[in-house]
């Protein structure tokens, strides 16, 4: 066999020498791209995150000043009510405990709040999950009460009118 023969055969299956290089520079390429859009899907993950704990902030401080309000005016009503009645006892009460929900979620904004419901959620699993139910309960009997009063159907009633 010829020296040439012998070099074509051994060189048979492999790609030339340029084609080589430019695997290796797309690869290089394709891993740079794939590196910096890594970073940037982190960047705006971490940017997002931001921006949702600030607006859940927001929102509690909002929650907060509307508790306050209400607490106010439960308040109102407690003063003008005669002196010794029950009422006035339970409006009061209604209403310090309003001030007080209102500064905790000032103080503690909703990261606080998250950590104390997982806290209580840890304690207590079996309370928790039985709140939970309940709250869903009362959620939906809500939802469907305002969807049959939007529909103009307080009974629930699927009957059309009668004319």
């Amino acid at each position: 066999m010829t020296e040439a023969a012998y070099a074509d055969t051994r060189s048979a299956g492999r790609p030339p020498d340029g084609s080589r290089g430019f695997a290796d520079t797309a690869r290089e390429q394709t891993r740079a791209v794939t590196d910096r859009a890594r970073d940037e899907a982190r960047h705006t993950a971490h940017d997002l995150r931001g921006r949702a704990a600030d607006e859940a902030d927001s929102q509690t401080h909002r929650t907060a000043d509307a508790v306050r309000q209400w607490a106010d005016d439960l308040a109102g009503l407690a003063a003008g009510a005669p002196a010794e009645s029950q009422a006035k006892n339970l409006v009061a009460q209604a209403a310090d405990q309003g001030h007080r929900a209102a500064d905790y979620l000032d103080a503690h904004g909703f990261s606080g709040l998250v950590e104390d419901v997982q806290g209580f959620a840890r304690r207590r699993p079996a309370a928790f999950l039985g709140g939970a139910a309940l709250a869903g309960l009362a959620i939906g009997r809500l939802v469907r009460a305002g969807r049959a009063e939007g529909d103009g159907d307080a009974q629930g009633d699927d009957r059309e009118p009668e004319v």
